[in-house]
């Protein structure tokens, strides 16, 4: 029997119990058609996201160019740039412009050796301290107008200066060769917070400036990029050149943000996400293939007297056997195409109340076509051997 008459043999077999049948496809519709909603909305979402977020990238037409040293000094203030890496900057194909960027700091980090040891600690430049106080009292809005160079450390912070936390206020802290008091000892974090953005210590930010003349520190340096080049390719070259013959190539690193990395990243995430989520919708899947099954060894439970004539008229076993595998991959695939349609069309009509639009994918139809066929095959084997190995003179008796 060809391919041909083998497929309208299952149609007509299937069409002979067609409620029986419909009930069967439902589940692999619905099945099908949960998935395809899920993927086809997260797809349009990611392609929105990103496009967006190209969109923004490839507006900028300056990149900053960062340094990074090998290690935090704690009597450090050197610039990062100086005159002759602007001039090896402007040398580079595709930039327009290079000047310097200011440090704008809210956060350092230091080095600091107290009785229990060397200890490397965030300091946060703040107006006001309004941290929850164990000892002492926190800076005021006047404490940093008058430049005061006062300090509310960690709870423990003061226990590595001294086991008595009480006696470390009045302590002076060393920063960067001037002397901080502290005033003021703070609750610390909780002992069960993996993440906190609590500081060790807090000083007034202006007496940070004034004493440390913070201001002209030079951290970075702004490039802008010609019309026409890409901004990516012409910081990684810039990043290249400062590497090789920057004036402080050999103290640490020169870097910038690679956002075609990070649209990389975020694209990446959000189709596992969708991958995911769409997995788990697929579960249903499963329960309508164990139907199929069903009702495939029911069906050959009633045909047992069909079986018995066409092994009796030469049928070979494998001819039964491809019988019924053919209608339950008839069965499935057919409810594939159907959920897909189904489930791309609820997709774009819910896409006209979203700021984003669903298009079909090949990857799509594929999806439901592979699942279908694999779902198929693996619940029609069984139900199509049993048929093949039923005995004809069992059958006719």
């Amino acid at each position: 029997m060809n391919l041909k008459r083998r497929i309208f043999s299952a149609y007509q077999a299937l069409k002979q119990n067609l409620r029986r049948s419909l009930l069967t496809m439902l589940g692999i519709v619905i099945g099908i058609a949960s998935v395809i909603i899920i993927l086809s909305l997260g797809q349009g979402f990611q392609s929105y996201t990103i496009k967006n977020l190209r969109q923004e990238t490839e507006k900028n037409v300056s990149v900053d160019i960062n340094f990074t040293p090998n290690a935090f000094e704690n009597n450090t203030s050197i610039d990062s740039f100086n005159e002759l890496d602007l001039h090896l900057v402007e040398q580079v194909e595709g930039v327009s412009l290079v000047k310097y960027k200011h440090l704008n700091e809210s956060s350092i980090m230091k080095e600091f050796r107290f009785q229990t040891g060397k200890y490397s600690k965030v300091i946060d430049l703040k107006k006001e301290s309004q941290v929850t106080l164990l000892h002492g009292r926190n800076f005021f809005p006047e404490d940093n107008q008058l430049k005061n160079k006062v300090a509310v450390i960690s709870k423990e912070t003061a226990e590595e200066i001294s086991p008595n936390i009480r006696s470390v206020i009045g302590y002076g802290i060393p920063i960067d060769g001037e002397l901080y008091t502290v005033i003021g000892i703070a609750q610390g974090r909780d002992s069960d917070e993996l993440f906190s953005d609590s500081a060790d210590i807090e000083i007034p930010q202006k007496t940070y400036e004034s004493y440390h003349n913070k201001n002209n520190v030079i951290s970075s340096i702004s490039i802008s990029i010609q019309q026409g080049y890409k901004p990516s390719t012409v910081a990684n070259s810039v990043v290249k050149k400062l590497s090789q013959e920057g004036s402080m190539s050999s103290q640490g690193t020169y870097s910038t943000l690679d956002m075609s990395s990070l649209l990389d990243g975020i694209s990446k995430i959000l189709s596992i996400l969708t991958l995911f989520i769409s997995g788990v919708a697929g579960i249903s899947l499963f329960i309508a293939g164990v139907g199929v099954m069903n009702m495939m060894y029911t069906s050959v439970s009633e045909r047992t007297k069909e079986i018995g004539i066409r092994r009796a008229l030469g049928a070979k076993r494998s001819e039964i056997r491809y019988q019924f595998l053919t209608e339950g991959l008839l069965l499935t695939i057919s409810s594939g195409l159907i959920g897909y349609l189904l489930g791309f069309l609820v997709a774009l009509v819910i896409s006209q109340f979203l700021p984003f639009e669903v298009r079909p994918t090949l990857f799509n139809v594929g999806i439901a076509i592979g699942s279908t066929s694999l779902l198929g095959l693996v619940f029609s084997v069984s139900p199509a051997n049993a048929a093949a190995r039923k005995d004809l003179v069992e059958i006719l008796r």
